[in-house]
Formats: C-alpha cells, sequence, structure tokens
C-alpha cells in the first residue's frame, strides 16, 4: 500500500479529500494529515510516508517550504500538489523540484477522482527502483484495438502519445509537428487540468534552457484557449531569440537556425550557411540539430519549403512550376514529388482541397 499523508491549513479540505478520493481503488491508503509543513515534518519524524499531497499556500511552513526540506530529508517522498491558479508561478517551480503532479483546488470537483489516482499510482509504481526517481517513459506502440476494447482506454493511449510528443519538445523547434499536435490535442477532449499540468512541465524543461518566464493564465478556461496561450508563448520565445545576441546557448543557436531558415529557404541553403549563421561547426550543427529538432536538416528545409508552398498554393493563382521555383525548387516534377510524399496530395489536388473548403 503507498501511505499517504494531506497536509493542508483547511480542515475542511483535508477531511473532503480523504473522504472522496477512492484511495483503496488504487493501492494507497491515507495514514495522516497535518494543518502545516512544520506539522508534516513532525508526523513523517515518527511514521513511514510514501506520498504527500501538499498545500503551497500555508502558515507556519508553506508547502514549498516543506517541499524543499523532505526532498533533503526524505528523499524517496513523493508528492502531489494543491493549488490555486492564482499560484501557478509556484507551481512550476515545485515542478522542477520533481513533483509528481497538482490537483487544481478549483476544478477538483469536476474532475474524474479515479483517473487522477490512477495517473498518480502509475507515476508511482513507474519510479526507478535504482535512482529513486521517475523512470524513463517506455515507448508507446500504438496497436490495432482488440476485439471489445474499452473506448475510455483508446483515448487514454491516445493523450500519453501526445504528452510524450509534447515533452519531446521537437514542436518547438518545427512548425509541422506544433500544427499537428494543436490540432490532435484540441481533439483529444482532455480536460483542461490535465493539460496544465502538461504544460507547466514543459514550460518547467523549456525554462531551463531559455530564461522567459511564463504562467499559464488564470482565465484560462478550456482546452482551445490553453493551445492558443501556447502558441503566444512560442513566438515570445522566437523573438526573444532572434533579438538575442548569445551563441552560447545551443537550444538558443539552433532556434536562430530555425529562424534563419524559415527566412531563407527559398534560396539554395546548406548545413555550412546555417551553422556559420549561428556559430558552429558544421558536424556539431547537424548533430545537435537532428538532436533537438528530430529532424535532419535537409528534412527539416524540405518541410520548410513545402509549408511555404502551401501558403502559395492556397494565396495565389500561380503555376505549379512559379511555386516550385518560389519555394527553392527548378524542377517542378521533383517538387511536385517531394510536396505528395509530406501531405498526400499533388499540389494541384491541395489547392483543389483548399478551394473546396472555401464554397
Amino acid at each position: 500500500m503507498i501511505r499517504v499523508l494531506i497536509v493542508d491549513d483547511d480542515k475542511l479540505a483535508r477531511k473532503g479529500l480523504i473522504s472522496i478520493m477512492p484511495w483503496s481503488n488504487h493501492g494507497m491508503t491515507v495514514v495522516g494529515e497535518a494543518a502545516n509543513g512544520a506539522k508534516a515534518l513532525e508526523f513523517m519524524e515518527k511514521h513511514e510516508v510514501d506520498l504527500m499531497f501538499v498545500d503551497l499556500s500555508m502558515p507556519v511552513m508553506s508547502g514549498m517550504e516543506l517541499l524543499q526540506v523532505t526532498r533533503q530529508r526524505f528523499p524517496d517522498l513523493r508528492a502531489v500538489i494543491l493549488s490555486f491558479h492564482e499560484e501557478f508561478e509556484n507551481v512550476q517551480t515545485a515542478y522542477r523540484m520533481g513533483v509528481l503532479d497538482y490537483i487544481s483546488k478549483v476544478r477538483l470537483e469536476s474532475e474524474d477522482d479515479e483517473q487522477i489516482l490512477k495517473r498518480i499510482q502509475q507515476q508511482m509504481t513507474g519510479i526507478s527502483e535504482v535512482t529513486g526517481r521517475p523512470a524513463a517513459p517506455p515507448t508507446l506502440t500504438i496497436s490495432e484495438p482488440a476485439a471489445g476494447q474499452n473506448a475510455g482506454s483508446q483515448e487514454e493511449g491516445e493523450w500519453q502519445r501526445l504528452e510524450r510528443e509534447w515533452r519531446l519538445l521537437y514542436w518547438l523547434y518545427n512548425e509541422s509537428v506544433f500544427q499537428r499536435l494543436c490540432k490532435q490535442t484540441v481533439e483529444a477532449h482532455v480536460s483542461i487540468r490535465r493539460l496544465e499540468g502538461l504544460f507547466m512541465r514543459v514550460l518547467s524543461q523549456i525554462e531551463a534552457v531559455i530564461p522567459l518566464p511564463a504562467e499559464l493564465r488564470s482565465d484560462v478556461s478550456g482546452v482551445r484557449e490553453a493551445v492558443e496561450w501556447l502558441r503566444d508563448y512560442r513566438e515570445r520565445i522566437y523573438a526573444q531569440v532572434a533579438a538575442s545576441t548569445d551563441f552560447t546557448n545551443t537550444t538558443t543557436s539552433i532556434l536562430k537556425a530555425v529562424l534563419f531558415i524559415r527566412e531563407h529557404a527559398s534560396k539554395p541553403l546548406h548545413a555550412e550557411d546555417v551553422a556559420d549563421h549561428v556559430h558552429m561547426s558544421r558536424s556539431y550543427f547537424c548533430q545537435c540539430f537532428k538532436k533537438l529538432t528530430g529532424s535532419t536538416f535537409n528534412d527539416h528545409l524540405r518541410q520548410e519549403r513545402i509549408r511555404a508552398a502551401e501558403r502559395l498554393l492556397c494565396e495565389t493563382n500561380q503555376s505549379i512550376a512559379w511555386v516550385a521555383h518560389a519555394v527553392g525548387y527548378n524542377d517542378s516534377k521533383y517538387f511536385s514529388q517531394l510536396f505528395y510524399e509530406q501531405t498526400r496530395l499533388l499540389p494541384s489536388e491541395f489547392r483543389a482541397q483548399f478551394h473546396r473548403g472555401d464554397e
């Protein structure tokens, strides 16, 4: 059994959480409760605790202070934070300290208690016995569902795939990946609470290498709004990177390379040209580019050119040969072949489909 301690200065909140959550269904049992961080430490000195649900805002010793102490004194203890929307900055800091999850008090009543505890249990059992830290997530293989498979499990599998893709951060560099993930996330019908938790983890990853403070606005109430907020945040990252003169940060340098490719994609462009622009050797640039973006330089350049071609096909009535030349291809047949490989449509079919959608 996973032994749980509830730490919250609101007595009604503690009692409510203890009573409404189906703890035993997920191998958990509540062994105690505490009104503040100091009381929680006293309890843990005398009792074994595996998992702590902790409110961030408490008198005497706050949840953040408690997390800092337990990180040193009880390294095997895992934590889930309880928070209101106004505390997003603290929530992000807590994620950097290794908390498993967070529960929004604002939305607790509307959330699926079973799903909350199931997710936490999975993360608890996924902790490495060697390091005491969360093990690397396994590679997910999507297979055809067996007859009678529950639709809910399919949706959960799809969400786990999306979650892994968001955390890989390829979308930060690759526009096509970003647009696809935005669309699939909106269509996944995931709860806003789960999406908030994911985005806060992602922001913590980004802030570790790009100092751009970000907080998910407290008035964001839906998945579409959250995705649009992330879209705006991504644009602000690019604006900051474009203005930066720092070439010592690899992440910043590769983002600068992405901007340079986007701006010069229609011209003859080689990896060494972009490497020179960001003050890197060609071999090191190609190595870093593939690692961070998930694509080779040539693949990324081709994707940028095809995306530019899509815009021209939609916005102009120019010939296919003209569009091909405008995005850097002198051979229109070769261009059409590459376009089909990426979109599964010929350029003429893509244009016709776009215009049918406008009718």
